[in-house]
């Protein structure tokens, strides 16, 4: 598989290192049924990152929910088994990988994207808006932007208060649903309990 989908929800829970761990461990789960059984040296060797900071990634990822660990024994042994929850998600290419940048750029850029509006690679958060909404202080975010920036990954345009990924081609690419179109143009058609979330993607119930 040449791609694979991350939760929209790490935006707001973690760190670029743990982004870019949260995407290692997503590259070796099955998209059948959302379980990894990856061991945690090949995920950290894959990384090239320390064990322990893997495990301690780990451990942010069940506290915010975004997977269940699981104990299996096979006899004396017992061996880690991961179910991610990846309901509303995003899709990136496993090439992302291959960029010239530090892996704390890709979880940063993977953090923005996250961010961005369904079906687009833009997001309205902006300065202080962006810095309440991550878990990093404005100071990082702006040396993130400003390499980003610099390579050619992102672009802030300060008059419309507005950032833009401008790689389209490490992410992929989802179309509105047919639903989506017609409650943009109909709005009063959403049901009672549908509801617009705050990065502007319906959410259909029922």
């Amino acid at each position: 598989m040449d791609y694979t989908t991350l939760s929209k929800e790490i935006g707001t829970y973690l760190n670029p290192l743990q982004a870019y761990i949260y995407l290692g461990l997503c590259l070796h789960t099955d998209f059948k049924n959302d379980i990894s059984n990856v061991n945690q040296d090949t995920l950290a060797d894959f990384l090239k990152c320390d064990v322990s900071t893997v495990q301690r990634a780990l451990q942010v990822f069940r506290e915010k929910q975004l997977l269940a660990i699981h104990r299996d024994k096979y006899g004396w042994r017992e061996k880690n088994r991961y179910r991610l929850s990846r309901s509303n998600w995003f899709g990136v290419y496993r090439k992302i990988l291959e960029e010239d940048i530090t892996r704390e750029q890709m979880g940063f850029l993977l953090l923005l994207k996250s961010l961005c509006y369904s079906h687009c690679n833009y997001t309205d958060y902006y300065g202080r808006d962006l810095q309440r909404k991550m878990v990093l202080k404005q100071s990082m975010i702006d040396n993130y932007l400003r390499a980003l920036e610099t390579k050619h990954y992102v672009k802030r345009d300060r008059k419309k208060k507005r950032i833009t990924i401008l790689r389209n081609d490490l992410f992929l690419k989802t179309e509105e649903s047919d639903k989506e179109k017609i409650m943009k143009i109909c709005p009063e058609a959403m049901g009672d309990d549908d509801y617009i979330d705050e990065n502007g993607r319906y959410n259909f119930v029922g």
